[in-house]
């Protein structure tokens, strides 16, 4: 396979989110191509299970591993299949109970028949002072002023406004969302008095609730990263308004009321998915919401305020359908069931509960380096589920100078250590693959040198470009921001015996390598700046060359020469000019 094109979109993809998941159709292929059904797969990076989907369509068994608590849950929720029936019936009571609790917290009045209805969400804005007049700005009022463009001058006194520079003293209710059920009245408008009275008394309540929280604390990466110093948020109870926060307390503890132990780990599962979307990082547009922060602990000064019954609803829903889509591609229920799925907290390099030579295929997605800190977001999720992560097992690479050095030598330590135990727990004869991808090639080249240490044999014509279609908002910045929005999946052989598989050093300039490598690209290498550097990451490692100086700055300099540029409403490459300097352009 040259390259698997499949979009983030189906159903079990889309029931709970999860940093840098693989689309189970995205695996299944190489599932089917290297095993057979009855055979076991073994994921030590499981992450949110999304192997265990694979292997269970396919009819294959799967040992899943890794020290995520979050991880755990969604993984083994996915394939804990109940009745949809029971399922809506027990959701239904919940949100009453819930409801009953709560009273009038999401109640607002139709302006067009002036009875009560529930809104949708709630538009919420950041009020500033002007640091040079001290008047009070309120953010949405301010772009919506300066049509929907970032504002740069204070109404006031028309100086210079930077809000990074400015003092937040509080947030404020800008517009309600609606669509009456009544008289179907669709309606965006700004808060009437009872829509003031509704909040304060979800802040009245939730003083007398204490809410499932964790600190986030100043030593993660994510705490400097968010800024959360700064913001002062360093709680992740601190995420939700205070009507939202109470209203998840009392659905949840009524979740933990249902008697029935399946349905009530499936209505945790549909639970801990809405908690981002539940919070203040779920981001305004004036076009159209931009989603939850998943990646960041970033608030922006536009928020939503959703439902959380609405939410918790549709979520339920969206769990039915990830069952339903499991299980119909698995054949049935009764074909699904022959395929045995464990999933264990368990480091990647201490695969203790598994006997050698006992797995007949490895399927791995591990962190790419220090482009993800999985265990600094699940503290969203793991505040309610009562257990943490332990994060000084986590294979990253912090990127502030006190932590940068140690922790790179940790994540390349776990991550040869992984390749052994995959090593160990493999049939003679069986095949590794890995998912891989990061902007840097020193990143790459621990990689590679994990790889040689743990002596597996690269098999150099089975390199697959992944690309997992829609990409994020940061995405979308392919090119400019040093970003790679597409994986290469790797494949090695198990053979009786290691082979030390030697990297050469190229005597090239770095430029002129990677002008050389990309001379003999096919035209789809030259889509985004991320598929020309996977193309030249791919031709190096086929060569065996050393990753270590291969850079995706590198790349777009390359292309830049070659008459490319990046688009920036696509992020797509476009042929500006024709290349003077390096050969013809494609």
């Amino acid at each position: 396979m040259d390259m698997v094109c499949v979009p983030r979109t189906d159903p079990a993809y889309n029931a709970h989110g999860y940093l840098t998941k693989v689309p189970e159709g995205a695996i299944r292929p190489f599932i089917e191509l290297y095993t057979k059904p009855g055979d076991t797969i073994l994921d030590p990076f499981a992450g949110s299970g999304m192997t265990g989907v694979a292997a269970y369509i396919a009819g294959r068994n799967a040992e899943l591993s890794d020290i995520s608590v979050l991880g755990r849950h969604i993984g083994s929720s996915l394939l804990n299949f109940v009745s949809a029936a029971e399922l809506l019936s027990s959701a239904r009571r919940i949100i009453q109970s819930a409801t009953n609790d709560v009273r009038t917290f999401y109640w607002t009045i139709c302006s067009a028949c002036k009875q009560a209805t529930l809104f949708g969400k709630l538009i919420w804005s950041y009020v500033y002072a002007c640091p040079s007049c001290s008047a009070q700005l309120t953010y949405y009022d301010l772009i919506r002023a300066n049509q929907w463009r970032t504002p740069t001058e204070c109404p006031s006194c028309t100086r210079d406004f930077q809000r990074r520079s400015a003092t937040r003293i509080k947030e404020t209710p800008v517009l309600v969302s609606y669509t009456c059920e009544h008289c179907t009245n669709k309606e965006e408008r700004p808060p009437l008095d009872g829509d003031f009275d509704a909040i304060a008394a979800g802040t009245k309540r939730r003083s007398r609730l204490d809410i499932p929280t964790l600190e986030i604390e100043s030593d993660r990466e994510m705490f400097r990263r968010s800024a959360l110093g700064r913001s002062g948020n360093t709680e992740t109870a601190s995420f939700f308004t205070p009507r939202n926060a109470a209203t998840l307390a009392y659905l949840y503890k009524h979740i933990l009321q249902e008697r029935n132990r399946a349905i009530r780990s499936k209505l945790v599962f549909a639970f801990t998915a809405i908690l981002p979307r539940a919070s203040k990082r779920y981001q305004w547009h004036h076009k159209r919401p931009l989603n939850a922060q998943n990646q960041t602990y970033y608030i922006a000064p536009i928020f939503y305020e959703w439902n959380v019954f609405d939410l918790f609803w549709r979520k339920v829903n969206a769990v039915i359908r990830a069952d339903n889509y499991i299980q119909a591609n698995a054949g049935g229920p009764l074909l699904g069931s022959r395929s045995k799925v464990h999933y264990t907290t368990a480091s990647a390099d201490d695969l203790a509960h598994l006997p050698d030579q006992s797995i007949d295929y490895v399927f791995t997605d591990p962190p790419f380096g220090s482009n993800m800190f999985y265990s600094d977001m699940s503290l969203f999720q793991e505040a309610w589920l009562g257990e943490t992560t332990d994060h000084s097992r986590e294979a990253v690479i912090h990127t502030s100078k006190k932590n940068r050095m140690a922790s790179a030598a940790r994540y390349e330590e776990v991550l040869t250590g992984a390749l052994r135990e995959c090593w160990r727990v493999l049939k003679p004869g069986s095949r590794m693959s890995v998912v891989f991808s990061n902007s840097r090639g020193e990143v790459w080249a621990m990689l590679q040198r994990a790889v040689q240490a743990t002596g597996f044999d690269f098999e150099p014509n089975a390199i697959t470009l992944l690309d997992k279609g829609q990409r994020s908002v940061k995405g979308l910045n392919s090119g400019k921001e040093g970003v790679v929005t597409a994986d290469l999946v790797l494949t090695f052989r198990r053979n009786t015996r290691p082979v030390r598989n030697g990297m050469k050093n190229h005597h090239k300039p770095v430029r002129e390598l990677v002008l050389s490598l990309l001379s003999s690209a096919p035209p789809a290498a030259f889509a985004t700046p991320s598929h020309a550097y996977l193309h030249v990451i791919r031709s190096a490692v086929q060569r065996h060359f050393s990753l270590e100086p291969l850079h995706l700055s590198d790349v777009l300099t390359a292309l830049h020469s070659l008459g490319y540029s990046v688009d920036r409403s696509s992020g797509r490459l476009v042929l500006r000019r024709a290349a003077t300097e390096a050969g013809p352009a494609r």
